[in-house]
Parts: structure tokens; C-alpha cells; sequence
């Protein structure tokens, strides 16, 4: 019975992984439309409940928003998400996917909203080049689309780097270690 349990918690976190979430569209233009106003909104949201992010925001190197789903079942969990990351300097866009994986106990399905402030033009442009993996974490996110409540904020790694997370809906009570991926996105970009 506890293997049985084991593997359906492994297959459900893989399905979810693979199925959840991914920008909408059709055609690479209509994806990135929907990925900057996803962009936008999230920014938006951000500066209403925090408003001296804006400031933190506007005099960076440069800045990532990314959408992401996430799911764990007892042990296993496992979640995906795109965004784009902006040059301030430039306004350039780089397109990207994430995806995260870990182990531990508890049960989750969140959709969350994540801003990344880059403080060091270097950091930004190695975060772009060759991804990042990290993570360790602990949620209790109940939140529908209109109430709730979530254990979610802002993440100083250091200088060179802020993470906000937003928590848009969903339901999590787990402890987990994992890691987070971030990659270029080869589909959307033009180079």
C-alpha cells in the first residue's frame, strides 16, 4: 500500500509538471504578449501591496517575473513556469521557462506569481546565460481567488538579488527541498 501511495504521489507531480503551466497562445508572438501582461499585472500587484518596491524595481540592473504552478503530494512535488526577464538599461526581454522539482512532507497546488530584482547587471546576465538552481522552503498558502491567506514575501539572497513571491490561489501546507531551474526559452526569443 505505501509503495503504491509513493509511486501515485511521484506520478501526479510529474503529470502536473509537464501539463500546468505554460504561457497562452498559439504562435510565439501571441505567447509573449500574454507573458508581458502577465508581466505587468504581476508588477502592478506587487507595487499596491509593496510600494517602495517600484523604487527597487525601476533603479536595478534589471528585473524577472515569472509565473509558475506547483504541486506535492505527500513526498514528491514538482511545478513549471515561464517568464521574462528585462534589462532596464536596454528594455531588453529574454524570454524563459522554470521548472522546480523537490522531496519532503505535505501537500500543495499553488499558482504563484515571482520577482526577481537584479541589482548586478553580472549576476542578471549569468542568471540569463546559465540559469540558477536553489531552494529550500516551507509554505502554508490557503488562498482562492479572492480571500485567503499566504506565508509568502520577500527573499533577500543578498545585494545582488531580491525574490517577492505573490501567491495567486491555491492551497499548500508542506516543507520540502528541492530546487528551482530557470532556462532560456529558445521558442520565444529571437536570437
Amino acid at each position: 500500500m505505501r509503495a503504491s501511495l509513493l509511486l501515485f504521489s511521484l506520478l501526479f507531480s510529474v503529470l502536473s509538471f509537464y501539463g500546468c503551466a505554460k504561457p497562452q497562445g498559439n504562435t510565439p508572438v501571441s505567447q509573449r504578449a500574454y507573458i508581458l501582461q502577465m508581466r505587468d499585472n504581476t508588477l502592478a500587484e506587487l507595487y499596491s501591496k509593496k510600494p517602495y518596491t517600484k523604487d527597487l524595481v525601476e533603479h536595478a540592473a534589471g528585473y524577472g517575473v515569472f509565473s509558475n504552478i506547483s504541486t506535492q503530494l505527500l513526498v514528491f512535488g514538482s511545478g513549471n513556469g515561464y517568464g521574462v526577464i528585462t534589462e532596464n538599461g536596454s528594455g531588453k526581454t529574454t524570454y524563459m521557462k522554470m521548472a522546480e522539482g523537490g522531496v519532503g512532507l505535505g501537500v500543495a497546488l499553488t499558482d504563484f506569481r515571482e520577482v526577481i530584482i537584479f541589482n548586478s547587471p553580472a549576476v542578471m546576465r549569468q542568471f540569463i546565460s546559465k540559469g540558477w538552481d536553489f531552494g529550500v522552503q516551507g509554505d502554508a498558502v490557503l488562498k482562492s481567488k479572492k480571500q485567503g491567506a499566504a506565508a509568502s514575501g520577500e527573499i533577500p539572497f543578498d545585494s545582488d538579488i531580491i525574490i517577492y513571491q505573490l501567491t495567486k490561489q491555491g492551497i499548500a501546507l508542506r516543507t520540502n527541498v528541492g530546487a528551482e531551474k530557470y532556462w532560456i526559452n529558445s521558442d520565444l526569443n529571437y536570437y
